[in-house]
């Protein structure tokens, strides 16, 4: 890990997988206005019932105030129609017609008005006065003098009952009847009464007034002829008026005379509405089911948030036990700086971006000066004291933006991004001067010394390789100088550049190796952990002795160099799917691809699909590996091919997760079939606390996905131990069957395995002849990884751990490259 170590760490990657804050937040949000929106739905349903209420209340009032409107109207019409009867009968009477003959004023009418006085001692009391008249004039009269009659004397065309309405300051109602003739003919004159419509009213509902109801006569406009009780309504609060309904503080019941003559004519009933419009015990029972609803909801809530937090406490403790276990697998304890796979890491993502972007960075290779003097006549304890105050120098020379790492015994790096070659000379020159001041308060207090040597991309290198390669000749131009010398590369001087003959070479002894069929195929068992039984083989290939490298892994080296690993890559996938006939039908067969592979344009799902099909390989027993050595520049184009491959039954594996940053940020965007967990924390968790919770958490997490998990590097019966333990469906390494030629399908008795202590053999440090495992293109680590080129149709089964490096060169050549030998300035 670098010195500042936050920048080996992806971001994104944290955010998505690892980072559950956000997540927890909106399903905080959401819950909240879900619970509003829930607690809003009762009252809600209560508004219509309390209206339902209120309106039943209206509706019963409105009938009551009818049946009283029809019962008024029913009295007036009866009352009328006996007033009309009784007119027609004295119509007819010697009285009237003796009255006819003679004026007014002889006392020969005398008993007329007699007779028409009868009609003023009715019980209703509504007949104010009664005449005789003709066409000549009244003859006889009786009642109030203030009578007026509008039709007196009548039209000579009045010849029917008739019910009329006169006067406007007190409203009369007329019933006025014909006297009928001895013989045929006209009416020789007529009878008529005068009603008062505020009596007929009052006659008619004796009992609304006390009853606090109000009733009206109306009109055929409308007009009120008469009322009784109070006219207008009862001023009510507003709060009471909103509750009733319809927003009205009254009802009202209505009923028509029903007579011809009056047939626009109408009573009217009205009364208030009651304030107490819902009972008591109705609201308090609403309440209280309102209340228990929104208790029910905060419960539920609770309960919903619950999981939810102990998802994101268990997230975060992922987080922190990964940035733990992260820093102890990239970070070098001695010094405090990043380690060589940390070292490698960022550089391969500083020439990715660079590529990109055209960001600049620069690459200085440090070497103490006379270390190994130091160390063997002081002691190795002082030794320690010198690399780590060298640590410490680092970190506190450069700045917060640059890298130092460790990446050798007493060889150290530094990335400085957004540098250039003057940029970086001043910080390393900086960094030496301060190197040789006196450190009093220093566990190391001597000067330190050291030569360096520089190259930056894209100015002079462009390659993790060519960098790499570029700065070690100028560090070791730089020794041969006599120490404490700042060595920028410079092609004139330094020859462990690659130049055109160099790719040359590589190129042609690469292309032999191709030609001759010099590769080969080996098939390492997956082996299911409860049963014993043989999952699926991956398929591997690693390189002949004759061929002219050591291992695959310098082989990959010269391609990458030569840029020929798109033809290693076909070549390495046809030997391997060749071979593939061999495995049992019923079990898997596992192939190693970069995702950076499917970046390419002349390499996508489809074609893949078709080298399996011409192989013969059914898509449904494949098991694809991806892993992320590299960063990926087109995740939308890989999610495409990952996706069309799955749809025609490929089975899909995260490769090496848990190593550094790898398969961190597939998890996060791909549904994947299989985890295959890194060997650094299958091997690191028999042993650390740390990485064993590490390993815990991503297999819950497979698990929760419904992913299979697979062990890598199970090599002793610790592990194995462990891993059956922790429920991993599968395992995978040296102690379950190293990678070979001949397969073997018997079922493995694990319970023996785990009894027994396994081969101590780490990845890495085994002969050629026990097998190897896959490692990307390129890679310096031996770590298990597949490595498709950036295109073309091979596959990357690239062999790898590497035997133990022989003795330096100082100056790389084609011919150190081909035989595997360190420093390889283009396998650093």
């Amino acid at each position: 890990m670098q010195a500042s170590s936050d920048q080996d760490v992806s971001p994104g990657v944290h955010g998505e997988i690892l980072d559950g804050r956000d997540s927890l937040r909106l399903v905080r949000i959401r819950l909240a206005l879900t619970l509003v929106a829930v607690a809003i739905i009762p009252f809600a349903a209560v508004a219509p019932i309390a209206r339902a209420v209120l309106d039943d209340t209206r509706t019963g009032l409105e009938q009551r105030l009818g049946a009283e409107a029809d019962h008024a109207a029913t009295e007036v019409r009866r009352e009328l129609t006996d007033i009309s009867e009784t007119l027609e009968s004295l119509a007819s009477s010697e009285a009237v017609a003796a009255a006819l003959a003679t004026p007014i004023e002889d006392p020969a009418t005398a008993p007329a008005a007699a007779a028409l006085r009868g009609l003023l001692d009715r019980p209703s009391g509504v007949v104010t006065g009664v005449v005789v008249a003709d066409v000549v004039g009244i003859h006889a009269r009786t009642g109030s003098e203030a009578t007026a009659f509008a039709g007196i004397p009548p039209r000579a065309n009045r010849t029917e009952l008739n019910l009329v309405a006169a006067g406007t300051a007190s409203p009369a109602i007329e019933v006025v009847v014909p006297i009928p003739p001895a013989a045929d003919g006209p009416p020789v004159g007529w009878i008529a009464a005068s009603v008062t419509v505020q009596g007929l009213l009052s006659w008619s509902s004796p009992d609304a007034a006390a009853a606090g109801r109000s009733v009206q006569l109306r009109g055929p406009d409308g007009r009120v002829l008469a009322a009784i009780g109070p006219t207008a309504g009862i001023n009510l609060p507003a709060t009471v008026i909103d509750m009733a309904a319809n927003g009205s503080e009254t009802s009202e019941g209505t009923a028509w005379i029903g007579l011809a003559q009056l047939s626009d004519w109408q009573v009217v009933a009205m009364a208030p509405l009651p304030v107490t419009a819902i009972p008591f015990p109705a609201v308090a029972t609403l309440v209280g089911l309102l209340v228990l609803l929104v208790g029910f909801i905060w419960w539920m809530a609770r309960q919903i948030v619950r999981p939810a937090a102990e998802l994101e406490a268990q997230r975060s403790r992922l987080h922190e036990l990964y940035e733990t276990a992260r820093d102890a697998a990239l970070r070098d304890s001695l010094t405090g700086l990043g380690n060589h796979r940390a070292f490698q890491e960022a550089l391969t993502r500083m020439v990715d971006q660079s590529r990109r972007y055209g960001t600049p960075f620069s690459l200085v290779l440090l070497d103490i000066d006379e270390f190994k003097r130091i160390n063997d006549t002081r002691g190795h304890a002082t030794g320690d004291e010198l690399l780590g105050e060298v640590g410490r120098l680092i970190r506190a020379t450069v700045r917060q933006a640059d890298a130092g790492y460790r990446i050798g015994g007493d060889e150290f790096a530094l990335l400085l991004p957004s540098t250039d070659v003057a940029g970086a000379e001043v910080t390393t020159r900086r960094l030496l001067s301060r190197g040789l001041e006196d450190r009093p308060g220093g566990r190391y207090r001597g000067p330190i010394s050291f030569s360096a040597g520089v190259s930056a991309c894209p100015a002079i290198g462009k390659t993790r390789v060519e960098l790499t390669a570029q700065a070690d000749a100028a560090l070791y131009r730089g020794k041969r100088g006599g120490r404490t010398i700042v060595s920028v590369f410079d092609p004139a001087l330094d020859h462990g550049h690659v130049d055109e003959g160099m790719r040359s070479e590589l190129s042609a002894a690469v292309s032999v190796v191709i030609e001759s069929g010099a590769l080969s195929p080996v098939y390492q068992p997956i082996v299911h952990l409860p049963t014993g039984r043989i999952l699926g083989y991956e398929g591997l290939v690693r390189v002949g002795q004759d061929a002219g490298f050591p291992h695959t892994g310098a082989l990959f080296d010269a391609a990458e160099v030569a840029g020929r690993v798109l033809d290693l890559d076909r070549a390495a996938l046809d030997v391997v799917l060749r071979g593939a006939h061999a495995v049992p039908a019923t079990t898997l067969v596992s192939l190693n691809v970069s995702p950076r592979s499917f970046e390419a344009p002349e390499f996508n799902a489809t074609v893949f699909l078709a080298i399996l099909r011409h192989h013969g390989v059914d898509p449904g027993r494949v098991l694809l590996e991806l892993t992320e050595r590299d960063a990926i520049r087109d995740i939308d184009r890989l999610r495409t091919a990952v996706h069309a491959l799955q749809q025609a039954g490929v089975r899909v594996a995260a490769d090496d997760v848990g190593a550094g940053n790898a398969g961190l940020r597939l998890l996060s965007q791909f549904r994947f079939d299989a985890v295959k967990i890194d060997l650094s924390l299958v091997q690191g968790g028999a042993s650390q606390d740390q990485t064993l919770s590490v390993l815990t958490s991503l297999v819950q997490l497979a698990r929760r996905w419904g992913a299979l998990t697979i062990a890598e590097g199970v090599e002793t019966a610790e592990q194995l131990r462990m891993i059956r333990q922790l429920d991993i469906d599968a395992g995978q390494g040296y102690l379950l069957g190293r990678p070979g030629g001949v397969l073997t399908t018997d079922r493995i008795d694990l319970d023996t395995l785990a009894g027994e202590s396994g081969p101590a053999v780490a990845h890495g440090s085994s002969a050629p002849s026990v097998g190897v495992v896959l490692v990307p293109a390129g890679a310096a680590d031996g770590a298990s990884a597949g490595g498709l080129g950036a295109g073309g149709l091979g596959a990357g089964w690239l062999p790898g751990p590497v035997p133990a490096v022989v003795a330096p060169a100082p100056i790389p050549t084609a011919a150190s490259i081909i035989s595997g030998g360190a420093p390889n300035p283009f396998a650093r």
